[in-house]
């Protein structure tokens, strides 16, 4: 029984001594261990290979480099914590880094894409039809907001132009004055001047869209009740300050709708006009816009002072002109836009007007104007395609 206690406590020292062999720190201990061996069982052969050993140690140091100095060096060589490895650390933060800044200065890809309204159209919010369920940026879309009626209290569901105008323009320009609430198909006589609100409220209602098409608003004063509820907002619904049972849409919503854009087009061709920096410049030819500086759009405005030996003919919807070799410019028939009553206007409010044709200047100032006019006629051509 002695004998194997001895030998376990053997194996426990001797199994110290090959992990502490290998340590540059226990090399001390190693060598006191291998004395209390010694003086334990002198002239065994465990204690003669610990004293072997530790001699061969101290000739390491005092020597320097021994052949086994190699196979300890590579021991030594533990690997690294995940906390201080920068390897490890480099890959887990590739991801989260921050980006650099931007330069501040815009390139010239930039500065032309800036004064592109087709590439700034593209560039709105893209957001749901609720008639044909198709995702177009916004600025192809018609955004219906509720207003209430200012005597009744009821929800009117306008366009957000003619909320954001903030200008009661009802009944001046539109066909018919008539009014229906849905799903009702009978028709009331109403006050123009209230069909519209004279202020926004203080906080509107979010929107619906619906595609800007004439068709596509002549079908939301076509339909029935139970149809028009699937086409309300779920927000609408969930809003304590309107019922949707007492929505009340016009009849006459797509006639209102262009005239809210003829007024928001002859507004902004009028300012243009009124600049000092010749936004708007007047042609005689379509050959002279070659000689036109940054045109944007050119505008047909019909035979001047109607005159029938100069008659052109009218350019369709999308028509293009070709411009050196920046590419095509539109032209739009503004008679067809604008009506009869808006372009008399406008020919009355400057003589650069009194022409054929004028010309847009693309500038940061005009994009607005230019975007409308393209929206304008996306409005207009769908309807009259259908009529063909």
């Amino acid at each position: 029984m002695r004998l194997r206690l001895i030998h376990r406590d053997l194996d426990i020292v001797q199994r110290t001594w090959y992990q502490l062999r290998h340590h540059s720190l226990g090399r001390d201990m190693y060598s006191t261990a291998a004395k209390a061996l010694e003086q334990l069982h002198p002239g065994s052969a465990r204690a003669n290979q610990a004293k072997g050993e530790n001699n061969a140690f101290n000739k390491e140091s005092r020597h320097g480099r021994s052949e086994t100095d190699g196979r300890t060096a590579a021991f030594l060589q533990l690997p690294l914590s995940p906390l201080i490895d920068p390897k490890l650390q480099a890959a887990r933060n590739r991801y989260k880094a921050r980006k650099p800044e931007p330069s501040r200065e815009p390139s010239e890809f930039q500065k032309k894409l800036a004064k592109n309204p087709y590439a700034l159209a593209l560039a709105t919010p893209v957001r749901n039809c609720a008639i044909t369920g198709v995702r177009l940026p916004n600025q192809f879309l018609l955004d219906f907001g509720l207003a209430p009626h200012p005597r009744t209290g009821k929800p009117w569901q306008m366009p957000r132009l003619a909320l954001d105008s903030n200008v009661t323009v009802l009944g001046e320009a539109t066909s018919s004055t008539h009014t229906s609430q849905l799903p009702t198909t009978t028709s009331s006589n109403t006050d123009p001047g209230a069909m519209f609100p004279s202020r926004r409220p203080a906080r509107p209602v979010a929107g619906s869209y619906i595609v800007s098409q004439r068709n596509a608003v002549k079908f939301m004063s076509e339909i029935r009740r139970r149809s028009y509820m699937q086409m309300v907002p779920y927000r609408w619904k969930l809003d304590t300050r309107f019922k949707t049972d007492n929505i009340v849409w016009r009849e006459d919503m797509d006639e209102f709708v262009l005239d809210l854009m003829r007024r928001k087009v002859f507004r902004l061709l009028g300012y243009l006009s009124s600049r000092p920096a010749a936004y708007i410049t007047a042609c005689h030819k379509y050959q002279d816009i070659q000689k036109k500086h940054q045109p944007g759009a050119v505008l047909w405005l019909g035979n001047p002072n109607g005159d029938e030996t100069t008659k052109e003919e009218p350019p369709p919807p999308y028509a293009m002109v070709k411009y050196r070799s920046a590419g095509n410019i539109p032209v739009y028939n503004l008679p067809m836009l604008l009506g009869p009553y808006f372009l008399d206007q406008l020919r009355g409010s400057k003589e650069l007007f009194g022409g054929a044709l004028v010309v847009i200047k693309q500038k940061r100032n005009s994009l607005e104007s230019l975007m409308h006019l393209w929206k304008m006629m996306g409005y207009i051509t769908s309807d009259a395609d259908n009529r063909q």
